[in-house]
């Protein structure tokens, strides 16, 4: 079976738990996903539909997960994962998801609206920063589920101190855009600019096909960039570049994009929607 295949599965027979060991082979998924970047991911789901297997059997005899695995369930996750294949390719090809979808996201819609000098060493520089960055959040994510167990917190306070940690990680990146210039500064207007943006989105296409990340994330942000590569490339026609310097083109303009926005969070909503009702 594919990576795909295997999460797929996973999601189906997850559905035959009860509450207690849904949420104890939530919080086990979760750590092992988040917490073994150099382990082989084909390998990891494999092991996780094993383990999720032994928990429905467990379940049909009358035993919860909890007194399967024990008092312990970071220490068993440790010792059943540890023991997977190293894959090193299967973290670098992460590090580029996550790099290349922070400067499609960013990139794209930034040129979309013609005559806008881009600092492309500004983005890269914020994008380097942010793939670190969220590699660090993911593994205290996973990190905390356990921690929490062990030492509980009040909901509130949970909630304060991801607050606190989002914004210590999410500020530098706002800094770098705001105060750091470099020299790598360019046009993308007209051809040049259309150029530009077909060939991301001929590479966002790759990355959408070979990405194995979560399709109720990806699709709303997907169908965003698209659309705003569209009136990025529309803007930039000849004919049209003239009536978008005009106020009322810059109306229109402004319109698009926001209409832009509009589908991004319908298509938000429809997929998180879904995403409920098959839980």
């Amino acid at each position: 079976m594919t990576i795909e295949q295997l999460i797929e599965r996973n999601n189906e027979l997850r559905q035959g738990l009860n509450d207690e060991n849904e949420a104890f082979y939530t919080d086990f998924m979760i750590y092992a996903r988040t917490t073994n970047w150099f382990k082989d991911n084909q390998a990891i789901e494999e092991q996780l539909l094993a383990i999720l297997q032994d928990i429905l059997q467990a379940q049909k005899n009358g035993q919860s997960a909890a007194d399967y695995f024990g008092a312990d369930p970071k220490r068993v996750a440790d010792s059943l994962l540890k023991n997977l294949p190293v894959k090193v390719s299967s973290f670098f090809s992460l590090i580029f998801y996550v790099f290349f979808g922070y400067f499609a996201i960013a990139f794209i819609p930034a040129i979309s609206v013609p005559g806008k000098v881009i600092d492309l060493g500004d983005y890269m520089l914020a994008g380097i920063y942010l793939t670190a960055g969220g590699f660090l959040a993911t593994w205290l994510m996973g990190e905390a589920i356990y921690l929490f167990k062990k030492n509980p917190m009040k909901k509130w306070l949970k909630y304060l101190c991801t607050f606190l940690v989002a914004l210590a990680l999410l500020f530098p990146a706002l800094a770098i855009n705001i105060w750091i210039k470099t020299p790598l500064r360019l046009s993308f207007d007209g051809w040049v600019g259309i150029a530009a943006i077909v060939i991301m989105l001929i590479i966002l296409a790759i990355y959408q096909k070979i990405s194995v990340t979560s399709q109720v994330i990806n699709r709303p942000i997907y169908y965003y960039i698209v659309f705003q590569a569209v009136v990025g490339i529309v803007t930039r026609l000849p004919f049209l570049e003239g009536v978008i310097a005009t106020k009322n083109g810059k109306f229109v303009l402004a319109g698009l994009l926001g209409f832009g926005l509009v589908i991004f969070w319908f298509v938000s909503w429809r997929m998180l929607k879904k995403l409920k009702n098959e839980q």
